[in-house]
C-alpha cells in the first residue's frame, strides 16, 4: 500500500462527498461491467521469480523491501537486460540499447520495490511499453496495465506482451475488455433456432460455422476483433454479450461463455491489460471487477481525468427509454396503462426539453433548470419497476429469474438517472447540458440531456492512488504553470496532472517523477514555423477572413511539403470553411474527417502518395504515420477547450469563484499538453523529418507565448516560410 498523504484540513469531507456523488454514476455504464454475483476467489498468483532469476537475486527474498539491496538487484537485472551485451542484444541482430529506456524501466522497478507512485514522461522512440513490462516480469509482481483505448490494448497484448514472453522470460498475460466486446452464444443459438433474419446473413453463417468447427471453435476468444472479418453492427448487437441479458452462471452456455473464459484467464495472469473506463469501473465498485494486483500502470495517463468524467456522467436519450418499454417481459408483467403512460410522459419530455433547451446550431446548451415533464418520466419509469415487482412470477427457472431480477434493476436504474438529470439539483457538483445528436435516417436528430461531473479529483485520489500503486506514463504529461513544490524552479513539470488526479505535489512528496530525454533529433530533422503575419484568432464579426487567411497559409504550407500533410484543427467549422476553401486548388490526395471512419482515413493517408489530411482532435494523437508520407504538421491556433464547452465552462466558472488562477493551472497546461500531441505526430522514427508550424500569432504577442514555446521539442524555429521552402528542398 502507497503511504497515506498528509491531508489539508476539510480534505477528506470533501473526498468523501465526491466519493459518494460519484459511486451514484455507475449504473448507466453496466455494459462494461462483468456480473459481480458467482465471483470466483482470485486465487494464488504464480507468477514468482524462475530458478534462474533467484540465482541472479541471491538471497534477495529474505531482505526487506526497501532495502537498497533489493532495490539495486532488481534495477541491475532490468538494467542487463536492456544493455547492449544483454539478453535482448544477444537475441536480435542489430538490436540498439536505448538509454531512455533504462532510465524508465530503473525508474519503474524503484517505484515498484519501494511500493511508492511514479510519474514519467517518455517520447516517442524511447520504448516505454518494454520499459514498464520487463520491470513487472522480473518482480514478480502482478500487475494491471490499462491503456487509453482498445486499439493501444492490443498492439500492447499482440506484439508488445508476446515480444516479452519470448525474449525474457514466460509469463501469463490477460486481455480484458467490456463484455460487449464479446460474442454471447446464448444469442447466437437465439438467433440460429429463433429463424430470425440474421440467421440467413452470410457472416452470420461463416460465424456460426466457426463456433461449431472442432479446431476453430477450441481456440477461439469470443472477442470480435479476433474474427478475421467484420460483421455488421445491426448483426454485432444482436449477439454481443449484454450484461442486460446474462444469466450468468444460470445459462445453459456457461462451461463455454467467452466472458467466462476471459475472467479465469485474467485471474491466472500475472499481468492484466484493460482499458482505462474497465479500470475506473473496477475502482468504482471496489475492485471486485478485475483480478488482485500488486501495481498498476497506467500507459497514456493524460486521458485519466478526461476518460474519469466521460465514464462518469450520466446520459439520457431516447434510445434508452424506448428499448427498455420494448423488452418482452416488462411487457409481459406490467400493467399496459404504466407503458402507455411511459411512453406519452417520454414523448412530452422530448418535445418539452426542446422548447425549453434547444442546442440550435452550437449543438448543445446547459440546462439551468429543473424538467418537470423528466421528473414526470422518472415517477412512471419508477412505477413500472414497482408493477413488474408486483407481477414477478412465482417458480420462475433460474436463468429467467435471474433476468428478471436484471429488467427490474435496469428498470430502477434508468428512472433514477432520469430524476439525477432532469432535477439539476446540485450545480456544485454537475454541469447539466443538452445535446443535440445525430439520429436516424427519418429523424434526423435527437436530444440527449446529461449530468457530468466538475470534480472527479478527491475521486481518483480516494479510490485509485490511494488503494494501489500507481505508476503513470505518457509522452505527454508535463506541462507549464506554477509548480508549488518547486517554486523556484521553471519549466515543464507534472504539477498540472497530480492536481488532477490527487496526487497533490506539496501533500505526496514521495511521488518519483522524471521527464527522460528526447530520443530524437529535433535540432537536425524538424522545423518549427511560427508565423508572425498571421491575424489573432477572431471569434464574430472579422471570423471568416481570419479563416481565409489561415486557409491561405496551409495551402503555401501544403504546396511546399509537396502534399504529405496532416491539417490539425481546433474547431469542425475551421476545418470545414479550410476544406471548401483549398481543396478546388489541391493537387493531391484530399481527406476529410468525417467522410470515413479514422481506419480508414488512415490507411488511405498511408496508401496514397501525397494525401492531405484534415483532421479533428481524434488526429491530434494515437495516430502513427512513420516515414515520408508525413512531412509536415500544420496545428490552426492552440487547443484551448471551446468556451462553450459546458464541463470545461462550469469548471472555469468555479475557479474564478474561488479566486483560482483558472488560466495558469488549468486552462493554459491543458492546451500545451494537447499541443505536444499534435506536434508529436510528426516524428515517428529517428529517420523521420518534417516542418511543424503553428499559426497562432499569440505565440509572439501574448505574455504566456514564450512558456508555451518553451514546452516543445527543441526544433529549429523561424518565422519566415523562405526557411520552410528550404527545408523541403533538401530533400531533393
Amino acid at each position: 500500500m502507497p503511504s497515506q498523504p498528509k491531508t489539508a484540513k476539510n480534505t477528506k469531507a470533501v473526498a468523501e462527498q465526491q466519493v459518494e456523488v460519484l459511486d451514484t454514476l455507475l449504473q448507466h455504464n453496466a455494459e462494461e461491467v462483468l456480473p459481480v454475483n458467482d465471483v470466483p476467489d482470485p486465487g494464488t498468483k504464480t507468477t514468482a521469480f524462475s530458478p534462474e532469476d533467484l540465482k541472479r537475486l541471491d538471497t534477495l527474498e529474505d531482505e526487506e523491501e526497501e532495502s537498497p539491496l533489493r532495490d539495486s538487484r532488481l534495477v541491475s537485472m532490468v538494467s542487463e537486460d536492456l544493455r547492449q551485451g544483454g539478453v535482448l542484444s544477444r537475441s536480435l541482430p542489430g538490436y540498439e540499447e536505448r538509454p531512455a529506456q533504462i532510465e524508465m524501466a530503473t525508474l519503474v522497478s524503484r517505484a515498484i520495490n519501494k511500493n511508492v507512485p511514479a510519474i514519467i514522461e517518455a517520447a516517442t522512440g524511447t520504448g516505454k511499453s518494454l520499459a514498464y513490462l520487463v520491470p513487472v516480469v522480473r518482480s514478480g509482481q502482478v500487475a494491471i496495465v490499462s491503456t487509453a483505448n482498445k486499439a493501444l490494448q492490443e498492439q500492447l497484448f499482440y506484439k508488445d506482451i508476446p515480444f516479452v514472453q519470448k525474449y525474457i522470460k514466460h509469463f501469463e498475460a490477460a486481455l480484458v475488455k467490456g463484455v460487449n466486446n464479446y460474442i454471447c452464444l446464448d444469442r447466437v443459438e437465439s438467433e440460429r433456432v429463433g429463424m430470425q433474419f440474421f440467421t440467413k446473413n452470410r457472416d452470420f453463417q461463416r460465424l456460426y460455422d466457426m463456433i461449431q468447427d472442432p479446431e476453430t471453435g477450441y481456440s477461439m476468444t469470443g472477442d470480435f476483433e479476433t474474427l478475421g472479418f467484420q460483421l455488421a453492427s445491426d448483426v454485432r448487437g444482436r449477439i454481443a454479450t449484454d450484461s442486460d441479458q446474462c444469466a450468468w452462471s444460470k445459462c445453459s452456455f456457461f462451461d463455454e461463455c467467452y466472458v467466462r473464459q476471459m475472467r479465469e484467464r485474467a485471474e491466472r495472469a500475472q499481468v492484466i491489460v484493460v482499458n482505462h473506463t474497465l479500470l475506473l469501473l473496477d475502482a468504482a465498485i471496489g475492485g471486485f471487477l478485475l483480478p488482485e494486483r500488486d501495481v498498476i500502470i497506467l500507459d497514456e495517463a493524460h486521458h485519466l481525468e478526461e476518460e474519469a468524467t466521460r465514464s462518469f456522467t450520466i446520459t439520457i436519450n431516447p434510445g434508452q427509454i424506448q428499448t427498455l418499454l420494448a423488452q418482452r417481459m416488462l411487457k409481459d408483467h406490467t400493467l399496459l396503462s404504466l407503458q402507455d403512460d411511459a411512453m406519452r410522459a417520454a414523448q412530452l419530455m422530448w418535445m418539452r426539453l426542446e422548447q425549453v433547451a434547444n442546442p440550435s446550431f452550437k449543438g448543445r446548451v446547459n440546462l439551468e433548470a429543473p424538467l418537470e415533464e423528466g421528473l414526470r418520466l422518472a415517477t412512471t419509469i419508477s412505477d413500472l419497476s414497482d408493477s413488474l415487482r408486483k407481477q414477478r412470477p412465482k417458480d420462475l427457472p433460474e436463468k429467467e429469474a435471474q433476468l428478471y431480477d436484471k429488467l427490474l434493476k435496469r428498470t430502477q436504474n434508468l428512472a433514477e438517472n432520469i430524476r439525477t438529470v432532469f432535477s439539476v439539483a446540485d450545480q456544485n457538483k454537475f454541469v447539466y447540458y443538452v445535446e443535440r445528436m445525430e439520429g436516424s435516417a427519418s429523424r434526423g436528430f435527437v436530444l440527449q440531456a446529461s449530468a457530468a461531473p466538475l470534480d472527479v479529483t478527491s475521486w481518483l485520489q480516494e479510490r485509485l492512488f490511494n488503494k494501489c500503486n500507481v505508476i503513470s506514463t505518457s509522452a505527454t504529461l508535463a506541462t507549464i504553470g506554477p509548480n508549488p513544490a518547486k517554486p523556484d524552479e521553471k519549466g515543464p513539470n507534472f504539477s498540472y496532472f497530480r492536481r488532477r488526479v490527487g496526487l497533490d505535489p506539496v501533500e505526496r512528496p514521495d511521488v518519483i517523477e522524471n521527464i527522460l530525454p528526447l530520443t530524437f533529433d529535433y535540432e537536425s530533422n524538424a522545423l518549427l514555423y511560427l508565423p508572425r503575419h498571421l491575424p489573432p484568432p477572431t471569434f464574430g464579426a472579422g471570423a471568416d477572413d481570419y479563416m481565409v487567411d489561415i486557409a491561405r497559409e496551409m495551402y503555401r504550407l501544403v504546396k511546399l511539403s509537396r502534399g504529405r500533410a496532416f491539417l490539425l484543427f481546433s474547431s469542425r467549422r475551421m476545418l470545414d470553411r479550410a476544406y471548401e476553401l483549398m481543396s478546388p486548388h489541391l493537387p493531391y490526395p484530399l481527406l476529410k474527417q468525417g467522410d470515413m471512419t479514422r481506419l480508414e482515413l488512415t490507411r488511405r493517408f498511408r496508401e496514397e502518395e501525397g494525401s492531405v489530411l484534415f483532421g479533428l482532435k481524434s488526429f491530434w494523437e494515437g495516430v502513427d504515420i512513420a516515414g515520408d508520407a508525413l512531412s509536415l504538421v500544420v496545428i490552426d491556433k492552440l487547443p484551448f477547450d471551446p468556451p462553450d464547452d459546458p464541463v470545461h465552462e462550469a469548471r472555469v466558472a468555479q475557479m474564478k469563484a474561488a479566486n483560482e488562477n483558472w488560466f495558469g493551472t488549468y486552462v493554459l497546461p491543458q492546451a500545451v499538453l494537447r499541443l505536444k500531441q499534435g506536434i508529436g505526430r510528426l516524428l515517428r522514427t529517428r529517420e523521420d523529418r518534417g516542418v511543424m508550424a503553428i499559426l497562432d500569432t499569440r505565440l509572439h504577442t501574448k505574455g504566456y507565448g514564450r512558456q508555451v514555446l518553451n514546452a516543445m521539442p527543441p526544433a529549429r524555429r523561424t518565422s519566415s516560410v523562405r526557411d520552410v521552402e528550404r527545408f523541403f528542398a533538401e530533400e531533393n
